[in-house]
């Protein structure tokens, strides 16, 4: 018989007697090498995070919600000046920044959703102007509308500051009526009547879409240049 064949036999005789369930000599200890300790039952490892009921993290998760905006706190709450100067520097216009940060306090409105409205709103362009198919204009930083605000002239509309007091007055009405932040934004999209009457159309959801992307944005940045930096003896 060929010797190639005579090996290959050999080595299928030793591998189905292997698995046969028939026993090898056992290998003698070398000596020095330690044993392995077998992997102990993962039933029986303590359980890393404490076994809480669910309702009360459910209760927590409610709690953590309801807490003030810390943008906001930390405007309210001694750090203005650095806030301040975080979003003249977004908004490209300390006065911007200060109007739109004074409303937002005034109003209770998170000041990463104000500069979000207004970014989406004009780009923080206190010119910019909309012409709509139902001949009404959309002017101003926060875009307000000529037929919601007849009392308003057309200068009005493009001054600053009561451009953004009348869209933060509008816009925590909104939310107050929306009971969200996602209803009070479709309201003041598209319109009460319009939200309530037939929901929000596709274009004011993208809208949405949009603003809550650039306020997660704004927050995230916030953090990381602001609230995650050491206090500075002179910052200002």
């Amino acid at each position: 018989m060929d010797s190639k064949l005579l090996l290959y036999s050999a080595i299928l005789f030793l591998t189905t007697w292997s698995f046969s369930g028939l026993p090898f000599k056992e290998i003698e200890e070398i000596p020095g090498q330690k044993e392995i300790p077998a992997q102990e039952d993962a039933s029986l490892q303590p359980d890393p995070l404490p076994r809480l009921d669910p309702a009360l993290y459910h209760l927590t998760a409610m709690e953590t919600a309801k807490a003030p905006d810390p943008i906001l706190a930390a405007y309210r709450n001694g750090d203005g000046e650095g806030v301040s100067a975080f979003f003249a520097a977004l908004a490209g216009s300390r006065e911007i920044a200060v109007l739109i940060l004074s409303n937002a306090s005034m109003y209770d409105i998170a000041p990463a959703l104000a500069f979000a409205l207004c970014w989406e709103e004009s780009r923080y362009y206190a010119r910019a102007v909309n012409w709509n198919k139902n001949d009404s204009v959309d002017r101003g930083l926060f875009q307000l509308n000529s037929q919601s605000f007849p009392e308003l002239s057309a200068e009005d509309f493009f001054n600053p500051a009561i451009n953004t007091q009348y869209a933060m007055a509008h816009l925590r009405w909104c939310l107050d009526s929306g009971g969200s932040e996602l209803s009070g934004l479709a309201m003041y999209n598209a319109g009460t009547d319009r939200v309530i009457r037939k929901g929000a159309p596709k274009a004011t959801l993208d809208y949405i879409s949009r603003i809550m992307a650039y306020r997660k944005g704004i927050e995230t940045l916030f953090n990381t240049e602001i609230a995650e930096q050491p206090d500075l003896p002179n910052r200002e």
